[in-house]
């Protein structure tokens, strides 16, 4: 059974500066292993690591420079939750420990805000593991995780800052960068996963057109209701036919006929 990986959204909002895809992987199946547990705590083998995320290199001293890294980035990654009183920020995994002995990482997810991964009910972005490990590029990773918060609609609409900021694009790419370098090569992994995919860019309405943001357009994915409910009309369109047959003679091309029309409906 493929890992789903399942958060909730607050969490497309953070900036992972610097993060390799390397660094997602490990981070998204993390995510994985938190989905839907009561835990604040996780331990997972270096083989499942290296497993589930296709991590190749061979050396385990290489391995623990790698995990090092992510648990540096990850931690300067500071949340914040806002209301009309009070202004709270953390961080959402305040412990690593890297065992070399035991062949394991075990990671600690802060208890006042485990709900971000573990307690949820709605506004969370799901997806297969697998599908996100495949991905070649950090950017093709991160519009993935963007657009899947958006799968029931097809539609992701965000400005210009907003997008650079949660893509981590440097400063110094253009705007014409962002979609040569950034947009196009994602759209072509992307197209694979998401049906139809396109973006459009939004200019604001003065002098010079500048680039004020971004919509990206796909075909938005069925529900699971959606594919049953699909799924419950052939079926009783294939039993009104079964059933008509029997108590009819017709022609093979009359069935044919009938058969597509059921089925159509």
């Amino acid at each position: 059974m493929n890992e789903v990986v399942k958060y909730d959204s607050y969490m497309n909002s953070l900036k992972f500066t610097g993060f390799t895809t390397t660094d997602f992987n490990f981070l998204m199946l993390l995510c994985s292993k938190m989905r839907d547990k009561d835990t604040t705590e996780l331990s997972i083998s270096f083989d499942e690591l290296r497993l589930k995320t296709a991590y190749t290199r061979t050396s385990i001293q290489k391995f623990r420079t790698d995990l090092e890294r992510m648990n540096e980035k990850l931690m300067r990654v500071t949340c914040k939750l806002k209301t009309e009183t009070k202004t709270i920020m953390f961080v959402l995994f305040p412990t690593f420990e890297i065992d070399i002995e035991k062949q394991e990482l075990i990671v600690a997810v802060n208890e006042k805000f485990k709900f971000i991964l573990n307690e949820l009910i709605k506004n969370f972005t799901r997806f297969d593991l697998k599908e996100f490990v495949k991905l070649d590029s950090k950017y093709s990773k991160s519009l993935y995780r963007l657009l899947k918060q958006f799968k029931s609609t097809g539609k992701l609409e965000i400005n210009l800052d907003e997008f650079r900021m949660k893509m981590d694009i440097p400063s110094t790419y253009t705007n014409r960068d962002v979609m040569s370098k950034v947009i196009n090569p994602a759209l072509a992994e992307l197209k694979n996963y998401f049906q139809n995919l396109q973006c459009t860019v939004k200019y604001e309405h003065k002098r010079g057109k500048p680039v004020s943001g971004y919509i990206f357009i796909f075909t938005p994915e069925q529900t699971f209701s959606e594919k049953t409910n699909k799924s419950s009309l052939k079926q009783r369109s294939k039993n009104q036919f079964n059933n008509f047959i029997q108590e009819k003679k017709m022609t093979q091309e009359d069935w044919d006929k009938l058969e597509q029309v059921l089925l159509e409906n």
